[in-house]
């Protein structure tokens, strides 16, 4: 925890030298940002491990107050032998393409000014994902890595450095997640986990 920190409070000032946020070094300046659509085309996928990002933003009257968009972040469905999920997604995803095997622990909004701003999770709908347990998450969260993933590798070090600091909070978001869920089940039953008004599910501020 302590070597992360120290970790993230490095890669924090490099970026206020070069005074270049993530977000512009995900969003090519030099083409429209679209709203929804992946950056980068296809996801950031760590060649280790499979752990996997990607930054996107929703219509205005969608996002957090402030926010310009947020970082999915995933852990590979391969770590998650042996535990059943609370629900899985089909073959093929509504658009046709098929279905990554991707499990969701979070994701990471930031500000119109470049900084972050929260933590949340999200309902099964929003990321078509293997929807596991909050205590099966919690005890491979700590394998999550960006380590020589594409793209710029201040992004993908600050973000591996960002989850390991937050890691404890993240399990508590999560928990506060399924919580929030079995309540829900208890009136909706697995219908849930399609339920378009169930759709950020629990939040923390990025408070360091």
């Amino acid at each position: 925890m302590e070597n992360a920190l120290e970790k993230l409070f490095e890669l924090t000032g490099q970026i206020a030298k070069e005074g270049v946020s993530l977000v512009p070094r995900v969003v090519p300046a030099d083409a429209p940002f679209v709203q929804y659509q992946h950056y980068p085309k296809g996801d950031c996928v760590a060649p280790g491990n499979k752990s996997r990002w990607f930054y996107h933003a929703h219509k205005p009257e969608e996002r957090e107050e402030g926010e310009h968009g947020h970082f999915h972040m995933f852990l590979p469905l391969d770590m998650f032998k042996g535990v059943d999920a609370l629900y899985e997604p089909p073959k093929k995803l509504p658009n046709g393409k098929p279905t990554q095997g991707v499990v969701h622990f979070g994701a990471l909004s930031f500000g119109l000014d470049g900084m972050p701003l929260s933590w949340f999770t999200t309902n099964y709908w929003v990321t078509y994902e293997y929807f596991m347990p909050a205590d099966a998450i919690a005890s491979r969260l700590k394998l999550f890595s960006m380590k020589k993933a594409p793209g710029d590798p201040l992004v993908n070090d600050w973000l591996t450095a960002a989850v390991a600091v937050f890691h404890d909070p993240i399990i508590e978001m999560l928990e506060d997640r399924d919580k929030l869920l079995a309540e829900k089940k208890a009136e909706l039953g697995d219908a849930v986990f399609e339920n378009k008004s169930v759709e950020i599910m629990s939040r923390k501020a990025f408070d360091l």
